[in-house]
């Protein structure tokens, strides 16, 4: 994904006065450690094991996973595809169309990340990362289940 694509970018550039796309100038300028340690939570997301399954940390809740389980009568991997979703658009606020646009290859992206973290936290597992966007979806959207 090439982020020079996007307004707020060009805005930048122009604004900055500078000579083309710069990632530290950039950051620098518009990205706090508080925002870059959220972002870095979701694009390599901490792991809890739970019940023998996998969970996104950051999404983490033992006693609505349980609720889940009685709800969807012990079926682990619906449990995992309700709580191990994230949709994007809940996650950034999109107000141009070239931001439509850029979401579903930001998805992408993060889920090559997610395969990495779970790959490095548990390699002897077979987990799955799926990235949809369907018009049944709401907006791009990625999930984490086992096998």
């Amino acid at each position: 994904m090439d982020p020079r694509g996007l307004p707020q970018l060009s805005e930048w550039v122009t604004g900055a006065e500078v000579d083309g796309y710069h990632l530290q100038g950039f950051m620098s300028a518009n990205v706090s450690v508080a925002e870059a340690a959220a972002l870095a939570d979701l694009y390599w997301p901490k792991l809890v094991e739970y019940r023998g399954r996998v969970f996104l940390g950051f999404k983490f809740d033992g006693k609505s996973i349980d609720d889940w389980y009685g709800r969807l009568s012990g079926d682990w991997r619906a449990v995992e595809s309700v709580v191990n979703h994230v949709h994007l658009w809940d996650y950034f606020v999109i107000t141009l169309e070239s931001e439509y646009t850029a979401l579903p290859e930001l998805a992408e992206t993060i889920a090559v990340m997610w395969r990495a973290a779970v790959q490095k936290a548990f390699s002897d597992r077979e987990l799955e990362i799926t990235v949809s966007d369907s018009s049944g979806d709401y907006g791009p959207t990625l999930r984490l289940t086992g096998s």
